[in-house]
């Protein structure tokens, strides 16, 4: 140190002053700089990245893990889809045969129901045949027998009368 006070002494005219070459002066500057950085920033730059990298990492591995997982409930949702898609073959095919089962037995029970009001209906014609042909007779037999008493009461006595219709009114009763 005295060395370079003895050389600011015997220089007179030691100024200070400022290096105007700048490739020289930047050079040394850069050299200067990112030594201090390199120093300085080193430990900080290096755990921020290794933190970073290890955050990186578990992120990596998460969604790795997540993927899997998705994958497997991927493979089980298309199971069960295929599944479902089984069941719902077979419920459709079990509704078809209740379906038809019901139809057939909702046509064997209306042809049923038909054939009695038929028979109802066959049975109600007949029994109004039948009235009508009894009242036929009923209406015959009057008008027969209205014409016979009249000839018969031209032509008989009023005893010979009573006895024939007394006879008649006996073998009608027997």
């Amino acid at each position: 140190m005295k060395s370079y006070i003895d050389y600011i002494i015997a220089n007179e005219n030691f100024e200070i002053s400022i290096n105007t070459d700048i490739f020289e002066t930047n050079i040394i500057n850069l050299i200067i700089l990112l030594g201090v950085l390199f120093v300085v920033i080193k430990n900080f730059l290096t755990e921020n990245l290794t933190t970073r990298k290890k955050k990186i990492i578990s992120d990596i591995e998460n969604a790795e893990t997540r993927l899997a997982d998705s994958n497997k409930r991927y493979v089980e949702a298309q199971k069960q889809w295929s599944q479902m898609d089984i069941i719902l073959k077979e419920i459709n095919q079990q509704m078809e045969t209740t379906k038809q089962s019901v139809l057939k037995l909702r046509w064997d029970q209306a042809k049923e129901d038909l054939s009695k009001k038929f028979i109802v209906a066959i049975e109600i014609l007949r029994n109004r045949e039948n009235k009508i042909f009894n009242d036929l007779i009923k209406e015959v037999s009057k008008k027969a027998l209205t014409r016979v008493t009249r000839k018969i009461k031209n032509q008989l006595g009023k005893i010979e009368q009573s006895a024939i219709i007394d006879r008649k009114i006996t073998q009608i009763g027997d």
